[in-house]
C-alpha cells in the first residue's frame, strides 16, 4: 500500500515576479534535459530538503479510540500548516495537507487502498513550494512528532510516508516546472517523483524506528 504515486497536479497562474528556488535553478542549470537528468538530480535535491528551515510551535497527536485520527501542526513564514489523517476501522478515510485551511494535497482511502490522490501546488510560487515540501519532510524528525509516532500504530507510518512523497513530489515539480529553464515538464515530473518515492522511504523508516 502507498508505494506508488499517482500526482494530479492542478498549475495555477503563479506570481510572474516571484524568484526562483535557488536550489532547484542550481540543479537544472547544470544538467541536460530528460528523464535520466531529473532522476541523477534526486539525490542533490534531497540534500537541498535537508537544509534546517525554521519550523515553530510543532504540536502532534493520534487517537485511535473509535477511529485512526493522527494530526501534526506547525508554523512556518508560509503560514500554518497541518498534516491530518482519519481513516475508520474499515480502512476508509482521508489524509489531508493544508496551507492555512487550503487543502494542498490529498489522499482518499477505501478499504485501507489509496482511491484518489490529489494536489494544488500551482497556486504557489516556486520557492514556497520548495519551502513547503522541505518542511513536510523535515518535521517528522522533530522530538513532538517523533514521541507521538512511537506511541501509535504501525499503520499510521504508511499513511505519513504516503502523504509526505506525495506533497514532497508535487512541491519539487511544481518548483520545477516555475523555477527552471530548459528541464522540461517530462523531467520535472520524474525529479518530484523519484523525491516523492525516496522521502516517502525515508518518513515511513523514521516512523517505524520510533516505534521501535
Amino acid at each position: 500500500m502507498l508505494t506508488e504515486l499517482v500526482i494530479t497536479v492542478s498549475l495555477l497562474a503563479a506570481p510572474a515576479a516571484s524568484p526562483p528556488p535557488r536550489e532547484l535553478a542550481e540543479v537544472s542549470d547544470r544538467a541536460p534535459t530528460g528523464d535520466a537528468a531529473a532522476e541523477a538530480d534526486v539525490e542533490t535535491v534531497l540534500s537541498r530538503l535537508e537544509l534546517p528551515i525554521d519550523v515553530h510551535q510543532v504540536d502532534a497527536f493520534v487517537e485511535t479510540a473509535d477511529e485512526l485520527h493522527m494530526q501534526v501542526d506547525y508554523h512556518l513564514a508560509l503560514g500554518h500548516v497541518t498534516i491530518a489523517t482519519r481513516m475508520d476501522q474499515d480502512g476508509t478515510g482521508v489524509a489531508r495537507l493544508t496551507l492555512d485551511q487550503r487543502v494542498l494535497a490529498e489522499q482518499q482511502f477505501v478499504e485501507g487502498e489509496v482511491s484518489t490522490v490529489t494536489t494544488a501546488f500551482g497556486a504557489l510560487s516556486g520557492e514556497e513550494a520548495y519551502l513547503l515540501a522541505a518542511s513536510v519532510y523535515q518535521v517528522w524528525g522533530h522530538d513532538v512528532v517523533i514521541t507521538v509516532l512511537a506511541q501509535s500504530r504501525g499503520l499510521l507510518c504508511s499513511i505519513a510516508a504516503g502523504i509526505s512523497g506525495l506533497a514532497i513530489a508535487a512541491g519539487v515539480f511544481a518548483g520545477c516546472e516555475l523555477g527552471t529553464v530548459g528541464l522540461g515538464t517530462a523531467a520535472c515530473l520524474g525529479l518530484g517523483g523519484g523525491l516523492g518515492k525516496e522521502t516517502g522511504a525515508i518518513v515511513h523508516n523514521k516512523c517505524t524506528s520510533a516505534q521501535n
